[in-house]
């Protein structure tokens, strides 16, 4: 019987050993953590670092201007029947805001104005030029539209012969 006692507490002591054991490892999970995705190459890891902030303070640093670009109107939404008359603008003014950089590599043609006719019978109507009617490219944000609104002159269209 003396021999079972033995085995007893000899697994016990095993059962402790191996607790004692998994302690340690669940504690050096952390510390291996740290030295292979943390400390690993540190070297590259700040140069990188330090790359990026100075691409993000040249980004940062860089001037907000305004400019002014003539953009052609398209009219968009002319009723069937009907007809533009007279002297219309076919362009206008946009005054623009953003990154001297971006706004330096845009053109006129990069922006439209829409003018929606639908709704306009045959008639002389004061349409208004706002500047969510502007297409601009992502960074650049429309300040002002002149003239702030056109008058068009719809007329019956002539039947062709």
């Amino acid at each position: 019987m003396r021999q079972g006692v033995d085995e007893s507490q000899r697994s016990a002591l095993e059962f402790r050993a191996e607790n004692a054991l998994s302690k340690n490892r669940s504690a050096d999970i952390p510390m291996s953590f740290l030295r292979t995705w943390v400390l690993n190459n540190w070297g590259l890891k700040l140069a990188a670092l330090g790359i990026s902030f100075l691409v993000w303070t040249t980004y940062t640093s860089e001037p907000i201007v305004e400019v002014s670009f003539q953009v052609p109107l398209e009219f968009r939404n002319i009723p069937p029947n009907l007809e533009l008359l007279g002297d219309l603008p076919t362009h206008v003014r946009v005054r623009v805001r953003g990154r001297s950089a971006l706004l330096r590599r845009l053109a006129p043609a990069d922006f439209g104005i829409r003018v929606d006719l639908t709704g306009h019978g045959q008639s002389d109507a004061l349409v208004p030029l706002t500047s969510e009617q502007v297409d601009a490219p992502y960074g650049a944000s429309v300040m002002r539209v002149t003239p702030s609104h056109i008058r068009v002159h719809l007329v019956p269209r002539r039947a062709s012969s």
